[in-house]
């Protein structure tokens, strides 16, 4: 241990966890620039018809407010003719849920019910999916949006191309408006609230996939996501954590570190080290005086909490060198 430290008490909030990509796109249709929580794209068109795109995404907590009650105390958006929501999903979607769970609720449940089929040839339509159990990542998209708005739920489908190891392939995902948050996509194939720095949006259907070039892409990072009934979701909150030092410290060299897998945090004391937007997930705090690292400790964070660390300064443990 790393001597005397006090107990603790713990609080939290949420992540800037970012992904980013660059790609050279060339064909009659090019990629638009548009953004979203979570998510932006822009296009910077050149003189041969080619256009570099920038993507970045980010797994932060997105931070909805409001009850489902302010859902469908607004604008009733446009549903297909003769759709309505089930009679099983409008049960669980009671006035006091929490609007980004209620939304939540309805991903799931349509991701419960369809199976992607890259075969299907299929009416695409919400009530054919829905029907069938079965779609193409079209029918799947629309079959999300159509009960999205059913439920009363601002929600589009959008259109582009998802970039892998080999050739681009057509895709299509979706957009829903939450209370406070704005627009947030999601990738019901994927995920849920995720989309990842490999999607490209287009202004329409892509029928003829341009060529792609990859000039450079990180990883997703999707593994650092928590699950929602066994899918990967991007949370609502996040977390906070506090940490002092007991008695204070003058040293101004003093700084807390937090790591998590390759995203890492710091603060300096002053006279807190904070830290906020945290996803869900076990987080290594170190707390470092010049070149060494006097304090360790590790931390479970969960969606929602906060939490206050007190370390002991006066700690005359051997000092270990800071790891880079």
């Amino acid at each position: 241990m790393f001597g005397r430290l006090a107990t603790v008490v713990i609080f939290v909030a949420s992540l800037a966890v970012g992904e980013e990509a660059r790609y050279l796109v060339s064909g009659d249709d090019l990629p638009v620039t548009t953004a979203s929580n979570g998510y932006s794209q822009v296009v910077y068109p050149g003189e041969d018809g080619r256009a570099e795109v920038r993507v970045a995404t980010s797994l932060s907590p997105i931070g909805s407010t409001g009850t489902y009650e302010d859902v469908i105390a607004g604008n009733r958006p446009e549903v297909p003719d003769g759709f309505s929501l089930p009679g099983d999903l409008q049960e669980k979607l009671s006035p006091d849920l929490d609007a980004w769970e209620g939304a939540t609720l309805i991903l799931d449940w349509a991701a419960d019910r369809v199976v992607v089929d890259i075969e299907d040839l299929g009416s695409q339509d919400a009530t054919s999916v829905l029907e069938r159990g079965r779609g193409r990542c079209s029918g799947l998209a629309n079959a999300v949006v159509a009960l999205l708005r059913a439920a009363g739920y601002e929600a589009r489908t959008v259109s582009g191309l998802l970039v892998g190891d080999r050739q681009p392939i057509p895709h299509r995902w979706i957009e829903c408006r939450l209370p406070g948050a704005g627009w947030v996509a999601s990738d019901p194939t994927l995920g849920l609230w995720t989309v990842t720095p490999r999607h490209l949006v287009f202004p329409d259907t892509v029928t003829r996939s341009p060529e792609v070039q990859v000039l450079a892409v990180s990883d997703d990072g999707l593994d650092r996501l928590p699950r929602f009934g066994g899918r990967i979701v991007r949370p609502n909150h996040g977390a906070n954590l506090v940490c002092r030092l007991v008695p204070p410290t003058n040293h101004s060299d003093t700084i807390a570190i937090l790591r998590s897998g390759s995203d890492i945090r710091r603060a300096r004391f002053d006279p807190l080290a904070r830290f906020s937007n945290l996803l869900p997930g076990v987080w290594q705090l170190e707390v470092v005086s010049g070149e060494h690292v006097v304090h360790r400790r590790r931390f479970e964070l969960k969606s929602g909490d906060f939490m206050s660390y007190v370390a002991n300064s006066e700690v005359e443990d051997p000092p270990r060198e800071v790891e880079r």
